[in-house]
């Protein structure tokens, strides 16, 4: 009788003793997870926050080398949220994809500078409206300033002649003409996707800005890009796909990778022209 008493008794203790080496194991375990979360939280303060980027004017240097793995980077971060547009990620992008020009034409960099100084308007905006959650949280503070079809030269016709924003131009016909941008760009992009490699990439380049943007443009716009692909020799498709994309060979891969850039920028395109759309501003002068 005793003898099994015992035996109880030891089992039991030994089920304790395995219950409390088992919460140690779940503390332990409870433990690491809170250093993990911390050691996350830390990596989230250190880097900067995108009002920070967008104040860094080495961010949007023209100096600074085209980088295609960057752009690409930024594409991704842009287009995870398309209805609340990142700013910094968006922008930069835009920005950033002006520099390729330069490196197949210095004339056709400055053909294309008025994107760069667009990019620089949006970089403005976003210090004039601190409160401003994302690209699209700031055309509505215009919207409800009734600011948002400002342009710098009819500001006098609609009300603001003599007031603080007689010459403000709005951040959205700004990004609107970003978007056109983007357009050309993936027209460009798709063009180049469906090449065997030995076209031409100034006609790529010029079917496209007269398919895309100068509909859009002024006679004197026009005539400058004219010129400006005119004098460009930029070679074939191929030779360019390292240029733009970093792939030394025109291949599926290189293709692939071209199709992917194309679908990010559609998302961003889509998530900024919804709100155009949706609020009847795809006419802005």
């Amino acid at each position: 009788m005793e003898d099994k008493e015992e035996k109880e008794e030891k089992k039991t203790e030994e089920v304790k003793e395995e219950k409390k080496e088992e919460k140690k194991e779940e503390k332990k375990e409870e433990k690491k997870e809170e250093k993990k979360e911390e050691k996350k939280k830390e990596k989230k303060e250190e880097q900067p926050n995108w009002r920070e980027l967008m104040r860094d004017d080495n961010n949007f240097s023209q100096d600074v080398p085209y980088n295609f793995k960057t752009i690409s980077y930024k594409l991704k971060k842009a287009a995870e949220n398309p209805e609340n547009l990142n700013p910094f990620y968006t922008i930069s992008a835009i920005n950033d994809f002006t520099k390729f020009f330069k490196q197949i034409s210095s004339a056709l960099s400055l053909g294309f500078s008025d994107i760069t100084e667009k990019c620089g308007i949006m970089r403005e905006k976003f210090k004039e409206y601190p409160e401003a959650k994302d690209i699209q949280d700031l055309f509505r503070i215009e919207m409800k300033k009734n600011i948002h079809k400002l342009n710098g030269n009819n500001n006098k016709e609609l009300g603001h002649g003599y007031d603080e924003y007689k010459n403000y131009t709005s951040a959205c016909r700004t990004f609107l003409r970003l978007l056109w941008f983007l357009e050309y760009l993936m027209d460009i992009f798709e063009a180049a996707a469906k090449d065997d490699g030995t076209g031409s990439i100034r006609t790529i380049l010029s079917d496209s800005y007269y398919k895309v943007l100068a509909p859009r443009h002024s006679f004197l716009v026009k005539k400058a890009v004219g010129l400006a692909l005119m004098f460009s020799g930029a070679g074939n498709v191929a030779k360019n796909v390292e240029v733009i994309f970093g792939h030394k060979e025109f291949n599926d891969e290189a293709k692939n990778t071209i199709l992917i850039t194309i679908n990010l920028m559609k998302i961003i395109w889509k998530g900024g022209h919804n709100f155009y759309e949706k609020n009847g501003l795809l006419g802005l002068k």
